[in-house]
């Protein structure tokens, strides 16, 4: 027989008159983490309050200062809070098809994890191993966001950093450690200001708490905001220093470019034959415009597949055409796109992008490649690194359905290897789409090449973000070119359909920059300059030992725990 147990009437007084928690309470930790990923989100476009990147943060800080987290599953509470926020800041990925809303959703969450993420490892730094949290806090975020920009292809867009893309004089220190280099400094800062407003709030409460005295929290308060104060003036009095830095040049040669951008959005339905000929004809005009004002140009660039469906013009794209036929025709093409044809001038090398198809393998590339002064094919590159569910989706091969469902079927093949195009002593390398967005890629790039001897002296950014219909995903891109710039030392100059295509010099200033889904033409002059940077020799050693510590130190921490 089972025994029954009896509750006394006291123990049931007692229950009935203990006080349910709060609602407020039980969602604590969801409410702070959500306050500091709006002001995330306000801080990048399409609101672009950059300052509030430096105060984004201090809601995290606060609970990573915390003795405890309040609510229930307050990581989990966490991970909500950063799902809505790359929610609303991916917000243009499903605006091409309705498919791609998986793949918001999935990428969404997937970024969603680094939240609880990093403030699980700095409570361990902070609470287990009495970190600073001035010294925890700047080595986690910053090594967590490394990960995340290096892991599975990478995913390097909307960095802390780029918060402060439009303002150069804080943005020179990307050329020590990258962007994260910038990435360290806000967060840092953050814990500054965080414990400023601790004792903005605390002044006239003398009242000392059981786990710190007020004394020693005043001190360690002060300090922090020490800390923090010389850590933004030596970031300032560095910009100042590279912003007024002379520059030496390599040579005497210099190369005139003028870039077209088209303003063609995308959509997933065929073309017809009436807005092919229109669109192959504003491309012309545009071209032929910048040849009348700029008659000294060098170098014409289209964005990227703006050469797309002129199967008739690349014998490798249509196997019923030989290539001696092909040339002919592209050719023709060419000199009618670059020429003036009223003033009978020369025409002059299009830098252009277009699908290359080897109809032997099967094998589909993005390709960007240069038809020269005699009207032929001089380089081709290969698009090396690929857009997850842009370009190829995962799993598609070992899921076949996959393929069926999605609007870019099996997606396309990546290329090995970088291209230096050199024109006038100048050498010129192309990156297509998001391969910009990828720090260590275009790193990696540069310095291939240099070990060729053929070090870019400035890089093209070959686009075509018709996709997102001017969304702020434009601004997001441009961000990541211009601190490509500073970290390689090298003008960026950006080609893209509906924008944002511009003239980024070597300190990461937007010279010139076109509209917003509009066609326009930029001219730009590049001069060879001897500038290199930190970055390029170090790459990301610092921002990965940042890693390896916090997470050993987590790891260790967490097997010491009791179940």
């Amino acid at each position: 027989m089972s025994k029954q147990t009896t509750i006394p009437d006291n123990a049931r007084e007692q229950a009935s008159q203990t006080p349910r928690p709060r609602l407020v309470d039980r969602y604590q930790t969801f409410i702070v983490g959500t306050f500091s990923m709006f002001l995330l989100w306000l801080s990048f476009p399409p609101v672009g309050l950059s300052w509030l990147g430096w105060f984004a943060l201090c809601p995290l800080v606060w609970l990573i200062e915390s003795k405890t987290l309040v609510g229930q599953r307050p990581y989990r509470q966490l991970f909500l809070a950063g799902f809505l926020f790359w929610l609303s800041a991916f917000y243009f990925i499903p605006i091409p098809h309705p498919a791609l809303w998986l793949g918001w959703l999935t990428v969404s969450a997937y970024m969603a994890i680094y939240t609880p993420l990093s403030v699980g490892i700095a409570r361990s730094l902070v609470h287990r191993y009495h970190f600073p949290p001035v010294v925890a806090v700047p080595i986690v975020w910053t090594g967590v966001e490394w990960f995340r920009c290096n892991f599975a292809t990478g995913m390097a867009m909307v960095c802390l950093s780029h918060t402060q893309y439009q303002t150069p004089l804080l943005i020179q220190v990307a050329d020590i450690f990258g962007a994260y280099t910038l990435t360290f400094i806000i967060s840092l800062v953050s814990v500054g200001i965080t414990a400023a407003m601790r004792l903005c709030f605390a002044k006239g409460n003398k009242t000392p708490t059981p786990s710190h005295p007020a004394e020693h929290s005043k001190k360690q308060d002060c300090l922090t905001i020490t800390i923090g104060t010389l850590t933004l003036i030596a970031a300032i009095v560095y910009g100042f220093a590279k912003l007024g830095e002379d520059v030496k040049l390599k040579n005497d040669y210099q190369l005139a470019i003028a870039l077209i951008q088209t303003n063609d959005d995308v959509v997933f339905r065929p073309m017809t034959a009436e807005e092919f000929i229109d669109g192959r004809q504003r491309k012309i005009d545009l071209t032929q415009a910048a040849r009348k004002e700029w008659p000294d140009v060098d170098l014409i660039v289209w964005p990227e597949s703006a050469f797309s469906g002129y199967t008739d013009l690349l014998s490798d794209a249509n196997p019923e055409l030989t290539s001696q036929q092909a040339a002919r025709l592209r050719t023709d093409f060419w000199r009618k796109a670059t020429s003036v044809t009223p003033l009978n001038e020369t025409p002059v090398p299009l830098l252009t992008g277009g699908a290359t198809v080897d109809p032997n393998q099967n094998t589909h590339f993005a390709s960007a490649f240069l038809i020269n002064k005699n009207g032929l094919v001089d380089a081709r590159y290969y698009k090396n690194h690929l857009v997850m569910f842009g370009e190829y989706v995962p799993l598609s091969n070992w899921f076949p359905i996959i393929k069926k469902i999605s609007p870019i079927g099996g997606g396309i093949n990546a290329g090995t290897e970088p291209v230096s195009i050199r024109i006038n002593e100048v050498n010129v390398c192309p990156n297509i789409c998001f391969e910009s967005t990828v720090p260590h890629y275009i790193r990696k790039q540069v310095n291939k090449l240099t070990e060729q001897n053929d070090e870019p002296d400035v890089l093209i950014n070959m686009t075509n973000d018709g996709w997102f219909f001017g969304t702020s995903c434009l601004d997001l891109h441009l961000a990541c070119n211009v601190f490509r710039a500073v970290e390689m030392r090298k003008p960026h100059l950006v080609c893209a359909n509906t924008g944002l295509s511009a003239e980024i010099d070597a300190c990461g200033r937007k010279l010139q920059t076109g509209g917003r889904r509009q066609p326009g033409m930029i001219y730009a002059i590049v001069h060879p300059s001897e500038r290199t940077s930190l970055y390029r020799t170090i790459g990301d050693v610092i921002p990965m030992i940042m890693l390896i510590i916090a997470t050993a130190l987590f790891i260790l921490d967490s097997s010491q725990k009791k179940p």
